[in-house]
């Protein structure tokens, strides 16, 4: 095989593991988010008994 094709493998490996891991990160930052917003919530339900 031309060292072109190793080339473009590993260009195109190197892409799909960055969309990868921000898919990861975004993933995470939105569980990390609605927990954050459970515990605000019970927090003002709390104050309001």
């Amino acid at each position: 095989m031309s060292p072109a094709f190793y080339s473009s493998l590993e260009i195109m490996w190197k892409g799909m593991f960055g969309i990868f891991s921000v898919i990861l990160i975004i993933m995470f930052l939105v569980m990390f988010i609605q927990w954050f917003e459970k515990i605000i919530t019970s927090n003002k339900k709390e104050e309001n008994q």
